[in-house]
């Protein structure tokens, strides 16, 4: 009987690997141990008898707690260097300054985030949403002009994530952006309300200061469809959507992060022109072929917001 060709150990899956015998290497794959680990936030019997599991998680809590000024010290070390190298690029000509408060006018526009979707986003997701709040509160900053931002609903996991690791939003300027725990229904009238959706069959054309435009403050990778049409429909809102489709054409439905979606809108304010907005803020990858395509709609748009 003709004996089958030997498994090479590459072959085999990661599971089933064995792991290397040199010293040398089999140091690589040495960690901590939880039956070699002496637990600080109770006692050994206690630690002993919780699941495999449990130990495993008690003592990478208790890993973190020893290391965490360790590593909160290494992070201060790197945003000062960023910000000495930011320093360096303004200097060099390679990168805006930053304006100072004093040097901005208010638009007159506002604007919501309406963060009402905490249950439906993973704990990843919302640390992704937290952070392109971050991101709006900067574009809010950074224009020769600044809108009222007002962030709603913000309560559980995404309040929890601000509180502990955005722990400087106590000092954000109050003009730039404002935090609610209340509905957006609770601070501005019904019929100033326009929920910002792509599902939605509107257009807008031009902004207008006298309505609140609000943005969904959601990461959710196009697993809820209609989402945010279907609430604006319920609360008897109007809702609407950019005219993205007349300038460019997108590889994939025309869903955009909150910030960029904030960041179209600063532009769009001081420029007066969709196309350059999307232009600017949309990464490339995201165009068709990578390659914009501008509708014959497009001059005779731009033509009216001279007028």
């Amino acid at each position: 009987m003709e004996k089958s060709p030997a498994t090479e150990v590459s072959d085999l899956p990661a599971s089933k690997r064995q792991r290397p015998n040199h010293p040398d290497t089999a140091a690589k794959y040495k960690g901590p141990s939880v039956d070699d680990f002496a637990p600080t936030s109770m006692t050994r019997a206690e630690f002993d008898l919780l699941s495999r599991n449990q130990q495993k998680k008690v003592m990478r809590q208790e890993m973190w707690d020893e290391r965490s000024a360790e590593f909160k010290e290494k992070q201060r070390i790197k945003r000062a260097e960023s910000r000495r190298r930011q320093k360096r690029r303004i200097a060099a000509g390679e990168a805006p300054a930053k304006r100072k408060p004093e040097e901005q006018t208010r638009s007159g526009y506002q604007f919501v985030i309406d963060m009402d979707f905490d249950d439906k986003m993973a704990d990843k997701e919302i640390k992704s949403v937290c952070s392109q709040i971050v991101r709006c509160y900067s574009a809010n900053r950074q224009g020769p002009q600044y809108s009222d931002l007002h962030v709603t609903k913000l309560h559980t996991r995404c309040r929890q994530r601000f509180d502990t690791a955005i722990t400087d939003h106590p000092s954000w300027m109050p003009t730039r952006i404002s935090l609610h725990d209340t509905e957006y229904m609770d601070l501005f009238a019904k019929e100033k309300l326009v929920y910002f959706t792509a599902d939605s069959p509107n257009i807008v054309e031009k902004l207008d200061p006298k309505k609140v435009y609000i943005i969904g403050g959601i990461v959710d990778k196009n697993r809820y469809p209609r989402l945010t049409l279907d609430k604006a429909e319920q609360q008897g809102i109007a809702h609407a959507q950019l005219p993205i489709g007349q300038y460019i054409q997108m590889s994939s439905r025309k869903v955009i992060t909150v910030n960029q979606m904030f960041e179209i809108l600063v532009k769009f304010i001081e420029s007066g022109n969709w196309k350059s907005a999307f232009m600017e803020v949309i990464p490339q990858r995201k165009f068709k072929d990578d390659k914009p395509e501008v509708s014959d709609s497009e001059s005779a748009q731009e033509d009216s917001k001279d007028e």
